[in-house]
């Protein structure tokens, strides 16, 4: 994933530095009930210091006065990693929705054992954020 930051009403942009890496795909942003920030996004492929399994993954940060915050090099939630081990390349999408009773629903497409692009496959997890303490 890759985000530019303005800091002069958008006549200037760089790169900011979030401790993401490549082949992070696909990122999508949701508020929680608790006004937590859930970013999901896909690891498609895995290339250093990401590792397999490919697959959705998940970030919970919260919202600052000057953006997000997000802890990349230490938060990470697996939500699924159907994508076979020898596969190269893994599915993509997760957008997640929150249900009224909290559990989160995310769908995502993954390669199946023929791997892709001839065996894709599509599933919508449904899954709830860990405790905290």
């Amino acid at each position: 994933m890759v985000l530019f930051r303005s800091t002069d009403g958008g006549h200037n942009w760089r790169p900011e530095e979030l401790g993401s890496y490549y082949g992070e795909m696909y990122p999508a942003l949701l508020r929680l009930n608790d006004d937590r920030l859930l970013l999901t996004f896909t690891l498609r492929t895995a290339v250093a210091p990401n590792v397999k399994p490919l697959g959705v993954r998940c970030l919970v940060g919260h919202e600052t006065d000057d953006g997000f915050d997000f802890d990349f090099k230490h938060d990470r939630i697996m939500i699924s990693a159907k994508t076979p081990e020898d596969s190269l390349s893994g599915g993509g999408f997760g957008p997640t929705v929150q249900l009224d009773d909290g559990t989160l629903l995310t769908a995502h497409s993954y390669a199946g054992k023929d791997h892709y692009p001839t065996d894709l496959r599509i599933e919508v997890v449904r899954w709830r954020l860990p405790e905290t303490k």
